[in-house]
């Protein structure tokens, strides 16, 4: 296994994550169904479910990885991730409850004249009246089934509901003959997180009715095993452009021996794309040059792209687009040293989780890398992160869908001249 994360660490936390919430939030539904004189097999069947789902999540990330999950287990952490992650919604609107009670008894005026009115009218002492309380609470545990159908809507309905997103890219040194030259991204595709192949044929179809010039995929085709790549063959197969379908590898697929990752390459090479492992392809139409060129991957604990490598032969005003899995290759290694004019990447999913409201977008995702989903620019070099198809970890996907891009090449010098 080569270049894979220590994520122990990682799984072991987040074990302890999600058992401190249900022992919280379960221990709040027993005090709730106890007050409320309700049947025990209310919350002891919580319980018994509690225990099963804690189960779940060992079997699955002990059997394999974290980050390398594929088929059964995807369905045993989808199936633990719907039980605990609506608690992440529901365990701080009790925690700042429970912070508001205890100012609230820590507080508390104990006037010796107030001690006869607390005597005679109890309920005034608590600071609220018995129906009110109880229907505050009803209320409450009955709005905490909110977090759930949102966890089930982004697992179940959204999952795959894949987003096409159209963009310009301003290019000094392109020339005339590839304006308008249209460039379709897809990334992190995670063949290994599909339950079947329809998915991924759906992107095919996409696909198929934009039409683009030249087809690019950047990076992670699996999730570890190169057998995952049954479940997309076919239909990757069927992947067709004028100019033709050009690949770079990502962090994923080489989480597996060297063996396996000979298979992987070749596998992918079989079924037509074009991968490039630190190299370039030189697309010519009369005498006018596109050079598309790809690295292997640098990042989260891999160093594999050779970036001289990758642009060995390409001239100095020559336009260039590089495929480059992982954004944070873009200041390592790109950005105000190369002639690279654009590069394409993805790896971060957009985080799978997020907001995206009338321009506005937010994920966690932001917070753990500076380009994380998006267009990005520095001078005249642009980055464009792509969110991805597949899923890794939970199989799930909230505020931000599964992305399909289309980027259509402009000569900047020749809109300069028309302005």
């Amino acid at each position: 296994m080569n270049n894979q994360p220590n994520v122990l660490l990682f799984s072991v936390i987040l074990g302890a994550v999600f058992l401190l919430l249900d022992v919280y939030v379960l221990g709040h539904w027993t005090a709730y169904v106890r007050r409320k004189g309700m049947n025990p097999g209310w919350h002891r069947s919580m319980w018994i479910v509690a225990a099963v789902m804690i189960t779940l999540y060992v079997v699955a990330v002990s059997r394999r990885n974290f980050f390398r999950l594929d088929g059964l287990d995807v369905v045993l952490l989808g199936i633990s991730t719907f039980w605990y992650l609506p608690k992440l919604g529901i365990a701080p609107v009790l925690f700042v409850r429970d912070i508001m009670r205890g100012f609230a008894r820590l507080f508390r005026p104990r006037l010796p004249e107030r001690r006869g009115e607390a005597e005679s009218h109890p309920e005034r002492s608590r600071g609220t009246d018995p129906a009110r309380r109880t229907f505050l609470a009803n209320s409450a545990w009955s709005l905490s089934a909110v977090p759930y159908v949102m966890v089930g809507n982004g697992m179940w309905r959204t999952l795959y509901d894949f987003q096409t997103v159209s963009l310009d890219l301003n290019i000094r040194k392109l020339p005339r003959a590839f304006d308008g030259m249209r460039i379709a991204q897809i990334s992190d595709i995670h063949a290994g997180s599909f339950p079947d192949h329809r998915p991924f044929e759906e992107v095919r179809r996409i696909l198929d009715v934009l039409k683009p010039d030249a087809i690019v995929i950047t990076g992670d085709f699996v999730n570890a095993k190169p057998s995952e790549m049954s479940v997309i063959a076919r239909e990757l197969a069927q992947l067709k452009a004028p100019y033709g379908v050009f690949a770079s590898l990502g962090n994923h697929d080489h989480y597996n021996t060297p063996q396996e990752h000979a298979e992987l390459v070749k596998t992918i090479r079989g079924v037509g794309v074009d991968l490039l492992v630190n190299e370039n392809r030189r697309i010519v139409d009369g005498g006018s040059s596109l050079i598309i060129a790809g690295t292997d991957n640098t990042g989260f604990k891999q160093s594999f792209a050779k970036i001289d490598r990758a642009l060995n032969g390409v001239l100095e005003d020559e336009a260039t687009i590089l495929l480059a899995h992982d954004p944070t290759y873009w200041d390592k290694a790109i950005v105000g040293a190369t002639n690279v004019d654009v590069m394409l990447s993805g790896h971060t999913h957009g985080g799978q989780f997020g907001v995206q409201l009338l321009g506005f977008e937010w994920s966690p995702a932001q917070y753990v890398y500076k380009q994380w989903a998006g267009l990005y620019g520095a001078g005249e070099q642009l980055l464009y992160v792509n969110r991805g198809i597949g899923t890794v970890g939970p199989p799930l996907r909230i505020g931000i869908p599964p992305e399909v891009t289309i980027f259509t090449l402009r000569a900047s010098s020749i809109a300069d001249g028309l302005a």
